[in-house]
């Protein structure tokens, strides 16, 4: 290989100068000629001690693993299977991956102004009122009126179910535990809803039934307090830390 000139230039890095070097020679980055790419490097690392140029440890630790890949080649070396092992491997991709970096730079100095002259205005913060609640005003008849809403609202969404065309008489089983279960996960991740909330999903009238029921358990347990006057705005609060209820006690 011919001796390279080259003018000094300013490099961000170790790697930075070693990319320079293999594209001046115009080599393989697979295949480095590392004894030759070796003397290129310190040269350029002298010349930049000459220009009084700061020369970090960085250069100075590339240039010992540099040494160090010279001598291993010089003395092959075999993996497991009988394959040679290239010590130049792990070189090799850091170079692959600091070029890969080094080719986004243009975009991001294209980009670097984008919204400058965007401003942003931070959100007000608005405060509710409390809640005015009337526990006086808690019966199990307002209770009753809640479902019987949110159960009439559901209903007549629904379309009619396909056991009405079957002609087919049967009977839904909806199991009461697994509605505690799967309320108590909801409860868990949301402390306090809306009672109509809690049938968001019931797609039956025996599900529906089964539902409320759940909710009757958790109350009579004391895992759950209900809030308000009116059936429309009946709130269900957790009182309860437990993450896992035991519903083997509940009536199926």
């Amino acid at each position: 290989m011919e001796k390279l000139s080259f003018r000094l230039e300013s490099y961000e890095g170790p790697l930075d100068l070693l990319l320079t070097l293999i594209k001046k020679n115009k080599v393989n980055i697979y295949d480095i000629p590392i004894s030759d790419i070796l003397d290129q490097y310190i040269e350029a690392m002298n010349m930049m001690k000459e220009m009084d140029l700061e020369v970090s440890s960085e250069f100075l630790v590339l240039a010992a693993t540099l040494l160090q890949i010279k001598s291993k080649m010089l003395v092959p070396s075999e993996d497991e299977d009988g394959e040679e092992i290239d010590p130049r491997e792990e070189l090799v991709n850091r170079l692959l991956e600091y070029k890969k970096f080094k080719e986004t730079v243009p975009f991001f100095k294209e980009n670097e102004n984008n919204g400058s002259y965007m401003f942003f205005k931070i959100p007000d913060v608005i405060e509710r009122p409390p809640a005015k609640l009337n526990y006086a005003a808690l019966t199990p008849e307002n209770l009753l009126r809640a479902y019987r809403v949110s159960f009439n609202r559901l209903e007549a969404k629904l379309p009619p179910p396909v056991e009405s065309f079957s002609g087919i008489v049967g009977h839904e089983k909806v199991s009461v535990r697994k509605k505690v279960t799967n309320m108590w996960k909801k409860l868990i991740r949301k402390a306090k809803m809306l009672f109509s909330e809690l049938f968001k999903g019931v797609k039956s009238r025996p599900e529906a039934v089964a539902s409320f029921l759940a909710v009757l358990e958790l109350i009579k347990t004391n895992k759950i307090r209900v809030e308000g006057e009116n059936a429309s705005d009946l709130m269900i609060e957790r009182i309860s830390d437990e993450e896992n209820l035991n519903v083997d006690i509940i009536d199926d």
